[in-house]
């Protein structure tokens, strides 16, 4: 199972790991608010991992105190395989700090395999549902038909309904085959380790969670410029550059669609001074993706 090479990227001690099967039952009744949800769940999820749980007494990592420090400004979500992020739940509170006034005791690392032919809006659907039941930070490895995904999001309390979960600001990666990486998914994998994080991503248990989103922003950019550089600094030093990123990446992505439609639109176009006027709109979003591609390879 490609999978399991991811989850063994992390380096994880023993004493962190628990491979406990989860029984579908549980997030049907805890985490699918509509009959659809639940034909998903039942569906396309063949099976549920509880991989391992990271907290001091498994990783040494020290949990986060939301009461200690300031909150952080969100940022908008990585452009990858699709942010598992909450889009107008909790009243359109998504756009709200997710992590603010939220301690962070331990982490999860759960597993997802979905059955064939799970498409990617269904994939994206299941990777909320998951990260919504369960109550703490969850790092989520799904295999789908189309391959691999990590996908982490950060979560609050629901702002209007007690005992629920908002996700938001949410990365995943795109999806990839672990046995057979290329060279930047293979130094993506390598930087997952805990021994290879900076001590500043092993602060508190908040700190390596982001380690992890700020990685999955890492592997994007690489998607785009070629090589892959993990993050070295603390999470308040890379802000505004992974923000900048994340915004890059999220403009690249409405930029292809346009040149797609633009070209298609030319490839049927039977007026000449229609095709000039659309070869020049091509010409035009080609410059723009340059400029994108400039910006993040910087």
């Amino acid at each position: 199972m490609t999978a399991q090479v991811l989850i063994d990227a992390f380096r994880l001690p023993a004493q962190a790991l628990v491979a406990q099967r989860i029984p579908k039952k549980l997030l049907v009744e805890q985490g699918a608010p509509t009959a659809a949800d639940k034909r998903l769940i039942n569906d396309t999820i063949d099976e549920l991992w509880w991989q391992a749980t990271l907290k001091p007494g498994t990783v040494g990592v020290p949990a986060f105190h939301a009461a200690t420090v300031p909150a952080t400004p969100a940022t908008a979500p990585t452009a990858g395989a699709g942010s598992a992020a909450d889009g107008a739940s909790d009243g359109g509170a998504a756009s709200a700090n997710a992590t603010e006034a939220t301690d962070v005791i331990e982490l999860v690392l759960v597993s997802a395999h979905l059955r064939p032919p799970t498409r990617e809006a269904q994939a994206r659907r299941l990777m909320q549902l998951i990260h919504r039941a369960i109550p703490y930070p969850v790092l989520l490895v799904i295999q789908a038909p189309a391959g691999t995904v990590l996908s982490v999001a950060h979560k609050r309390a629901s702002l209007g309904e007690a005992g629920k979960w908002v996700v938001a600001d949410g990365a995943d990666t795109h999806a990839f085959n672990p046995a057979q990486p290329t060279a930047a998914e293979t130094e993506f994998m390598a930087s997952l380790a805990l021994a290879q994080l900076p001590p500043s991503a092993l602060a508190d248990l908040r700190a390596l969670y982001q380690a992890m989103a700020d990685r999955i922003t890492a592997l994007a950019v690489a998607q785009v410029t070629g090589h892959f550089k993990a993050p070295e600094a603390a999470a308040a030093a890379l802000a505004p550059r992974t923000a900048a990123q994340r915004q890059a990446l999220a403009e690249r992505s409405q930029l292809l669609d346009q040149l797609a439609s633009a070209r298609s639109t030319a490839a049927k176009a039977r007026q000449m001074s229609q095709r000039v006027e659309l070869n020049l709109q091509i010409q035009r979003l080609q410059r723009q993706l340059q400029e994108l591609q400039d910006r993040l390879a910087t």
